[in-house]
């Protein structure tokens, strides 16, 4: 079983993002960087909470097994050359496509804590292993109540046991990993449809060294 960490290039990034109410539904305005190094409009562009897609990407992602996700529409505002020096906004029709965290709850589900490495360190340096998901949640509840506490948490390995949904296509673990992580065949679907300027990464090695420490082992239990 092969799951990749999914990477989305700044090739084509936004630097601002708002939010306004046009016909009564709220759309995202997403202005995209006044560089040239940065203002590609790529299938997705990179943002840093969502995914700012075009259709051609969209149905890719609607045809797959994801977790839940909210969609709604979006227009990306990039400077373009008008003529000399002169620069004006063109408007380009896009979709806000973001995969919130609580909708990943059943992937906490997925992890074998026992064979995974997990550890909280509390205001003694004392280092711990958790044992369950509702264990960090309360550590994080205690730590916000208790003045008196401090828990730093660090995720080296995750190990997933076989309730693990093979099926699925697009996944995440917060509390655990920065990552979007896709399947196979979802990032065939992706190559195949020939998606710009995305990237996939078969380990956190493949990863820069600024992201690994966010980035744990991932494993499945055979």
């Amino acid at each position: 079983m092969q799951y990749y960490i999914f990477i989305i290039d700044d090739s084509g990034a936004i630097e601002e993002i708002d939010y306004k109410k046009i016909d009564g539904k709220i759309v995202t305005i997403c202005k995209m960087y006044d560089d040239n190094d940065f203002n590609k409009l790529n299938d997705i562009l990179h943002s840093t909470n969502e995914y700012i897609i075009n259709e051609k990407a969209l149905n890719i992602f609607k045809e797959s097994n994801t977790i839940k996700y909210k969609l709604g529409k979006a227009k990306v505002l990039r400077k373009e050359k008008l003529f000399g020096l002169f620069k004006k906004n063109n408007s380009y029709e896009y979709f806000d496509l973001t995969f919130p965290d609580e909708n990943a709850s059943d992937c906490y589900d997925w992890i074998n804590f026992e064979k995974s490495e997990i550890f909280v360190t509390d205001e003694n340096g004392e280092k711990f292993k958790i044992k369950s998901h509702q264990n960090e949640l309360d550590l994080i509840t205690e730590n916000k109540l208790d003045s008196t506490k401090s828990y730093s948490f660090e995720t080296k390995k995750v190990v997933f046991n076989k309730k693990f949904d093979s099926n699925i296509d697009l996944f995440k673990i917060p509390h655990y990993s920065w990552g979007i992580y896709v399947s196979e065949r979802l990032k065939n679907k992706l190559e195949n449809a020939k998606i710009t300027d995305i990237r996939f990464a078969e380990n956190k090695e493949k990863l820069g060294k600024m992201w690994k420490p966010h980035f744990p082992i991932i494993e499945f239990e055979k």
